[in-house]
């Protein structure tokens, strides 16, 4: 592209996105006067634009990089300024927090943070920044739709759309992390496949506020979006699990660290659901207990292993436990789903007793794969007995 017409392109861009930025100023005004259709308006023209400046115009392929930061900084502020105000301005008139909209608005603060800090970093150590991708565009644009929803008050679509917006600043997350690591001369001590482990941990209490996010035991309870996003998060978490062995192994990241991180990690994330389980009734407490009993025993026994200096695999037994213990996980939550309810017969009748099943067979296994670690193990226990 010849200087003078990207020159040209560049400038271009800058004016349209300063233009969009000042739309956002009388956005502010309406929505604490409560003309909702011009904020809505308003926010529809910001939308439109947003779409023309990364679908059109595109460019941020061609922006200076600190430029392109520092607007992206600008935008975000906006954005979160925007939810921020709305969530403000429902808690003095109606005197209850808004629980999803105040989710949203820190994941929307976290990712404003986060973003800027690792952008900066890598500026700093004069690498290129990765022009803006398909992830963060959807992303960028459903928080802008999602404005225009809680504008209009639409009670039916505001939990559906904020949940897509975090769903998609999530995913964004993940496929700038994902290009970041893949990178040598980006990537850190700690391994990709050991990051992946590292998510389950972090995400897990996550899951717990999702599970019960209406302050009630009774799952059934719940609303659909935050049912789906339980199983969502679950399958996440198994294929986390899947991919930071695949990614140590084919990149040769295997390490004692992630040796010790990746069981551990999977205890941490079943046992909280099984815990759930027994606070809405899906589970017995003696279940779970052995369940603990097993892996506190085994990880006892890895301890004990290690004093020695000894690395104890993991055996096949484990393996299938903990596959296993994933597929009775999402079985149980897809069962939950009232669409899936209403497809099976006498789903009342069934569903009295299922889940406890499905536990039973989960606490078996796991119970069986313990023996087998202990069988396995009796050179490592002849030391010390």
């Amino acid at each position: 592209m010849p200087l003078s017409k990207m020159l040209n392109l560049r400038m271009r861009g800058r004016v349209w996105r300063i233009i969009r930025a000042f739309i956002f100023v009388p956005i502010f005004y309406f929505i604490w006067t409560e003309n909702n259709i011009p904020a809505a308006g308003c926010i529809a023209m910001a939308l439109i634009m947003s779409w023309i400046n990364n679908y059109q115009l595109r460019v941020q392929e061609i922006e200076e990089p600190y430029y392109q930061l520092w607007m992206s900084v600008v935008e975000g502020l906006l954005s979160l300024a925007v939810m921020s105000s709305i969530l403000i301005r429902d808690l003095i008139k109606n005197d209850e927090l808004e629980k999803v909209l105040t989710v949203g608005c820190a994941f929307l603060l976290i990712r404003l943070i986060s973003h800027t800090l690792f952008s900066l970093g890598i500026l700093r150590e004069g690498k290129k920044l990765p022009g803006r991708r398909t992830w963060g565009k959807l992303a960028n644009m459903s928080i802008t739709l999602t404005m225009g929803v809680y504008v209009l008050d639409l009670e039916h679509y505001m939990q559906i759309c904020m949940v897509a917006s975090i769903l998609l600043m999530l995913a964004s997350g993940i496929a700038f992390t994902y290009w970041y690591y893949r990178d040598p001369e980006h990537r850190k001590p700690l391994s990709v496949a050991s990051q992946l482990t590292m998510t389950r941990i972090v995400l897990t209490p996550v899951f717990l506020w999702v599970f019960f996010y209406d302050n009630d035991l009774d799952y059934s309870n719940n609303h659909l979006i935050f049912k789906i996003l339980a199983l969502v998060m679950i399958l996440g978490f198994m294929l986390t699990d899947f991919l930071d062995g695949y990614l140590a192994r084919k990149m040769g990241d295997v390490s004692t660290l992630g040796k010790y991180l990746d069981p551990f990690s999977d205890k941490i994330s079943n046992m909280t659901v099984f815990l759930c389980f027994i606070a809405t009734g899906y589970s017995p407490v003696w279940m779970v207990a052995l369940i603990y009993f097993r892996e506190a025993s085994v990880e006892t026994l890895r301890t004990l292993a290690a004093s020695e200096n000894i690395i104890m695999p993991a055996r096949r037994s484990g393996k299938w436990k903990t596959a296993i213990q994933g597929m009775g996980i999402v079985i149980i939550l897809t069962l939950a789903l009232d669409p899936v309810q209403t497809l099976i017969p006498h789903f009342a009748a069934i569903w009295k007793y299922l889940p406890t099943i499905i536990m039973g067979i989960i606490t078996t296994i796991t119970l069986i794969s313990g023996i087998d670690y202990f069988m396995a193990s009796k050179h490592i226990l002849k030391k010390f007995v």
